[in-house]
């Protein structure tokens, strides 16, 4: 697979500026960060700074901003989206080369001039990237400045540090460079006695674990480029690390509105997906979690009343009614015309049982107040930064379905549910959809036709007016409203919704 487009583009226009970079450490694997599966790690000359930010806003990369445990001073993060594959490139910007344990990098070496003077040209995947000779000395470095004291116990009890990626890189490395230059390198970055160091490293792997020891010759020869002293540096990197492991714990496992990663610099944003029964939705917003939840904070909300996560107020009432279905399916195995559906749209003339009236009171009470919690913790999510994806929205422009009001209906029936009850429940879908509008709606067209090709068990005259309720949905002008022809392949379909999120972001 070659380079993604906006890879390439970028790369062209650094160059054409005259801005001098290079991709300065995992160059085992470069193909796999120029067509997106991993991090650009992209050192540039600081000294271009401005000129670089112009060329990154025209190319399309975005700044979003790392929350303060996982930020470093002289490090940003850039985020581009690809428009012809939907990939989202990730490039971590260097300004200068800072190293160290994770959560702190508490190490600034002064070597970015020799980086960038002595940069190659990879033809294959063009990009510059750092000189192999270069990049050995510093895979080294990087070893010994990330061991903490729990790895070089870890190492005692058996466990080998040195593996997967490191081991990787560090024998395709070897496989390009030339021992008198090492050594030569070495002496004038290291000294005498940590040159002799990474040689032994180099010309046997069974020496690797002489970099686990505390205060070797190459770790020694770096103290010089600390930003503070051993135990105030350990006091910090315990506090990011613990910060950092709170947010990502209470995002796993509470879906707290906590950003855990990084956030865009102009705010959060509500991305409603709507759409008919057949339509795409679940995919859709599935996807877009998906590509963007590796990097940015995503909270993903489900705000109908069907297959979706229920709360717990709400989940007792979901499991009577799977257990009255499979009930009701035996009783009436030959009698379609018994079969019962819970929405309210279907216009049965048909009374309606004081416990089925019950239980739709219930189910809409209930529902009610899970959809107030939902969107309350989404407008706090996107205050913080948070990037919402919610499956379906509430409203109130067509009362019984469609995720609307489900105690009264737009025909002109009498309901059977209390009066007080529909006011009640109208009064409360009016607030949520006055009070929290989504930002950023993505509408998915589809004909009834394929609804019913896909939704087989939806009758049709239900599935043509959920496929015209899509269309009539309109919204307040703050609200940016995207439509898509969800009949096209799925694949364009899901390049599109990245695009226009992406475009909103």
């Amino acid at each position: 697979m070659p380079a993604l487009q906006v890879v390439q583009i970028l790369n062209n226009y650094l160059d054409q500026k005259n801005i001098r970079y290079c991709h300065w450490k995992s160059n085992e694997h470069v193909d796999a960060a120029v067509e997106g599966k991993t991090d650009l790690d992209v050192l540039v000359d600081e000294n271009e700074k401005e000129n670089l930010k112009q060329v990154l806003s025209e190319v399309g990369f975005k700044y979003f901003e790392a929350i303060p445990c996982r930020r470093y001073v002289d490090i940003d993060d850039y985020l581009a989206i690809d428009r012809e594959t939907g990939i989202l490139v990730h490039l971590h910007l260097h300004y200068r080369l800072e190293l160290g344990e994770k959560h702190l990098k508490g190490y600034r070496l002064p070597w970015e001039e020799l980086l960038l003077s002595t940069r190659i040209y990879d033809n294959e995947n063009q990009i510059y990237i750092a000189e192999p000779n270069i990049e050995t000395i510093i895979l080294i470095v990087r070893a010994v400045l990330k061991v903490r004291t729990r790895d070089s116990f870890k190492a005692m009890l058996g466990k080998d540090y040195f593996k997967g990626d490191f081991i990787r890189e560090f024998r395709w490395l070897k496989e390009r460079i030339d021992l008198s230059k090492i050594q030569q390198l070495s002496e004038e970055l290291l000294g005498s006695k940590a040159a002799k160091l990474v040689l032994d490293v180099i010309n046997s792997e069974s020496n690797l674990k002489l970099l686990l020891k505390s205060g070797n010759p190459i770790y020694s020869s770096l103290q010089k480029y600390r930003y503070s002293n051993p135990l105030f540096s350990r006091f910090l990197r315990w506090q990011r690390e613990f910060k950092s492991l709170y947010y990502k714990s209470m995002r796993k496992f509470f879906q707290a509105p906590v950003p855990a990663h990084r956030t865009p610099t102009n705010g959060g944003i509500i991305i409603a997906v709507l759409g008919a029964d057949g339509s795409g939705k679940s995919t859709v917003t599935g996807e877009i979690t998906k590509c963007f939840s590796h990097k940015l904070d995503v909270l993903p909300v489900y705000l109908g009343s069907g297959d979706g996560p229920a709360s717990l107020i709400r989940l007792p009432l979901v499991w009577a009614s799977k257990v009255g279905q499979v009930l009701r399916s035996k009783k009436s195995r030959n009698q379609s015309n018994h079969a019962h559906k819970s929405s309210s749209s279907s216009g049965s003339s048909k009374r309606k049982s004081k416990f089925s009236i019950l239980g739709k009171v219930l189910w809409a009470i209930t529902l009610v107040y899970e959809k107030l919690q939902k969107l309350q913790q989404s407008r706090t999510a996107r205050d913080r930064g948070m990037m919402v994806i919610s499956d379906r929205y509430p409203q109130t422009q067509i009362l019984g379905f469609n995720d609307g009001p489900l105690l009264s209906s737009s025909n002109q029936e009498a309901s059977p549910y209390p009066a007080v009850l529909q006011k009640w429940e109208l009064q409360r879908y009016q607030y949520m959809v006055n009070t929290m509008p989504p930002d950023l709606v993505i509408k998915l067209h589809v004909t009834p036709e394929i609804a019913l090709a896909r939704k087989s068990d939806t009758p049709p005259e239900i599935a043509k007016q959920k496929v015209e309720a899509v269309h009539k949905f309109k919204f307040p002008p703050q609200t940016m409203v995207v439509n898509i022809d969800a009949t096209q392949p799925l694949d364009q379909v899901l390049l599109q919704a990245k695009l226009a999120v992406w475009d909103n972001l």
